[in-house]
């Protein structure tokens, strides 16, 4: 049985079990659960055991029957980069990946776990040498330790091990355009840029939900649970509460805005050349706040929509209803439950 998704995340944790017959996707399992304070943000063996507990409670209650798991590790901690390498073959991009990494990753190759795609080649034409253009992944063995600890105490058997924005491409991008992602988390965002279904560009800013949480709670003088019903039932409309709330967020979420120009425009200019990015889809426990899609339309002048990573997946009525709301939570660990089946 292929593994299921588990996404530990800093605020939550999302489980989701699929299954496949022939193309079509069909949902199994799908739970959340808070992540118990500090989550994976210490090494403190008392902390990590209390997420493993809650990782464990969330498989009962979900029903999960697979112990195989795939789990991502977070943006902010995993540096990803394309690079270009002379025009090699599949075994001599092998050969020479850890010696080519070393100038892209800011700690020693020797503490990282490396991984790669090859993105494409390129031949050599009119004197011009042809090249390679590998996406380099690359962790530190003791933050992946950390996590396959988590899932060892939980009685789980970690087989995937992917960055956040790759399981993301594979639960929201399409094979056949250019699109922006954007997920934003409780403390940060993280963007990439997908081209017919691979990542080329990725990067993570430390803005998130709860930035915007406090600019709600300052900029009305109500405590953060107050600022966070405010946020999620009013957010950029301008309708609500004499627009204090939209006047509130829109400084925090315009630095969000503008990181996704500087992606798009870093795309154009270093990779994609004349190749438009037709859309930008986000996800996270932020996406769905009142006007944030028609404010990052009307900025970036290109369509924006909430993702939805159960479209597509067959499931009954009842479970459609209850997941519609949670949705953008959810496209980590779906992406990491379809990946169990390539």
């Amino acid at each position: 049985m292929p593994a299921f998704g588990l996404d530990i995340g800093t605020t939550s944790i999302k489980a989701v079990q699929l299954d496949k017959q022939g193309e079509n996707f069909s949902l199994l399992a799908a739970g959340i659960t808070p992540t118990p304070t500090r989550g994976m943000e210490t090494e403190n063996q008392k902390d990590l055991e209390a997420v493993a507990v809650a990782v464990k409670k969330l498989i009962t209650d979900t029903k999960i029957t697979s112990r195989d798991v795939a789990i991502s590790l977070p943006e902010s901690k995993v540096y990803t980069r394309l690079i270009s390498l002379p025009l090699l073959t599949d075994e001599e991009v092998s050969s020479a990946i850890a010696w080519q990494a070393e100038p892209y990753i800011p700690i020693p190759v020797a503490e990282a776990s490396l991984d790669y795609q090859i993105v494409g080649r390129t031949e050599a034409v009119q004197g011009k040498p042809g090249k390679t253009d590998v996406l380099l992944i690359a962790a530190s063995k003791a933050l992946i330790k950390q996590y396959l600890d988590v899932c060892s105490i939980a009685g789980l058997n970690v087989v995937h091990v992917m960055s956040e924005l790759l399981a993301l491409t594979s639960a929201l991008a399409t094979d056949k355009q250019t699109v922006l992602l954007a997920d934003i988390g409780s403390t940060s965002t993280d963007f990439a840029i997908v081209r017919s279904g691979q990542l080329l560009v990725s990067r993570s800013v430390a803005t998130g939900g709860n930035v915007l949480t406090r600019a709600v709670s300052a900029g009305l003088s109500v405590d953060t649970q107050r600022a966070e019903e405010y946020k999620k039932s009013y957010g950029l409309n301008a309708s609500f509460l004499e627009g204090r709330v939209k006047a509130s967020v829109e400084p925090a979420f315009r630095v969000i805005v503008e990181e996704a120009k500087k992606t798009i425009q870093y795309y154009r200019s270093e990779i994609g050349r004349d190749d438009q990015v037709s859309s930008m889809i986000l996800s996270g426990g932020t996406a769905g706040i009142p006007d944030s899609t028609s404010y990052i339309a009307n900025a970036l002048g290109i369509e924006v929509l909430v993702g939805d990573p159960f479209a597509g997946i067959a499931k009954n009525e009842q479970t459609a209803k209850s997941l519609a709301s949670w949705a953008p939570l959810y496209g980590i660990s779906v992406g990491l439950a379809k990946y169990s089946y390539t």
